[in-house]
């Protein structure tokens, strides 16, 4: 071990099933072969739970490197992750003697253009300065639905650019040096061809509304009129 604590808080309601955990454990593990302590929280069980809310905050408090890793919803962050980094930029202000701590973060969405991040990715390099984090980078990418929450190191050759993109960021993190931007974009690299992804996706949709009964409403648009 290298003495440096990498805390990873996952953004997403569906907490460790989700696709956000599956990036953000990848970087963990990639990190812990560094010599680097890990350790990884949820942050919606904290939401309704004071105690588990002051560990989450104790455990920001002495982390080297946190990572943020949440879902895109529409063009924001969930809005209990806004709502905890607000908590963490309070508390930190005014802390004298506090040692420099980084910040990483790790967003997906459901649209296939990784472009739809962008505002999100601009918001946590905000909240570092802010916090008086060191703002590492942000890698993000389109088409999560497609890693779904498996391992992955399991998930097959779609992910070949994510997961060697993980590494090289992994690499830079554990020398406190930013992402590279070659790296970013590899990581944001489509996972498929667009034409492809939408076609699954637009099957899922006709999937759950034939298992709900409303195949029928489907091209309906009450807001139109």
């Amino acid at each position: 071990m290298n003495g440096r604590k990498v805390l990873l808080l996952v953004g997403s309601p569906r907490g460790m099933a989700s696709v956000s955990h599956s990036l953000g454990n990848h970087l963990l593990t990639c990190l812990e072969e560094r010599g680097m302590a890990i350790k990884e929280l949820p942050i919606y069980p904290a939401m309704a739970d004071e105690k588990k809310m002051l560990e989450l905050l104790a455990a920001v408090d002495s982390c080297s490197l946190l990572i943020l890793a949440f879902p895109l919803y529409v063009d924001q962050l969930p809005a209990p992750l806004s709502s905890l980094l607000l908590r963490i930029a309070d508390r930190r202000q005014g802390r004298p003697g506090v040692p420099t701590q980084d910040l990483t973060a790790i967003v997906n969405c459901g649209f296939p253009e990784t472009a739809h991040c962008s505002l999100a990715r601009e918001i946590v390099r905000i909240f570092a300065r802010q916090a008086d984090f060191r703002f590492l980078g942000c890698l993000a990418l389109g088409m999560g639905g497609a890693v779904g929450n498996r391992e992955l190191a399991k998930a097959g050759g779609i992910v070949r650019h994510q997961i060697k993109a993980l590494g090289l960021a992994a690499a830079s993190l554990a020398e406190r040096k930013e992402i590279p931007a070659a790296v970013i974009a590899l990581m944001g690299k489509p996972m498929m061809p667009r034409w492809f992804y939408n076609w699954v996706a637009d099957r899922g949709w006709k999937s759950a509304a034939k298992k709900h009964g409303t195949s029928g409403m489907l091209w309906e648009a009450p807001w139109s009129k």
